[in-house]
């Protein structure tokens, strides 16, 4: 009895400490990730772009304008939305189980639909694992107005 009793609270004290390793492991994930993610929307890599975007992804843009994962995809291949630069910066995940919230802001140089839609945002991007692996389900960003 005193063996299981010692495993028992050995087991109990370890939890605390495993549970927030596994956050910082998926942390350092999701910030991987969106670096990546990130890099193939410079690069234009539509297979890595459809792999991270879910099926029910969701964009919302400063303007208010909604696109999701299909519309997306055919405005990259088709060169109506061009991202020549991305910086991300200021990022903090929080982690609730199977999915995570990630603000942070981003320094863009882009265009869509002709016309310069880069700049400083800060954002929200929602990631959910599925099958064993992080996809996000929405971004929304709004942009920063210098200061006067």
């Amino acid at each position: 009895m005193r063996i299981v009793l010692d495993a028992a609270v050995g087991l109990f004290c370890a939890f605390p400490i495993v549970a927030p390793s596994r956050q910082a492991d998926t942390r350092a994930t999701i910030e991987k990730a969106d670096q990546m993610f990130a890099d193939a929307m410079v690069k234009v890599d539509l297979a890595a772009l459809a792999s991270t975007y879910a099926e029910d992804y969701v964009f919302t843009d400063p303007a208010g304008r909604v696109s999701h994962k299909a519309e997306l995809l055919d405005s990259f291949q088709r060169g109506v939305i061009r991202i020549r630069s991305q910086e991300i910066s200021d990022v903090q995940v929080n982690v609730y189980g199977e999915v995570a919230v990630e603000i942070g802001k981003v320094m863009s140089q882009a265009t869509r639909d002709g016309h310069d839609s880069g700049g400083t945002f800060r954002f929200t991007r929602v990631w959910v694992k599925r099958n064993g692996r992080w996809q996000t389900v929405a971004f929304q960003e709004t942009r920063l107005i210098p200061a006067s």
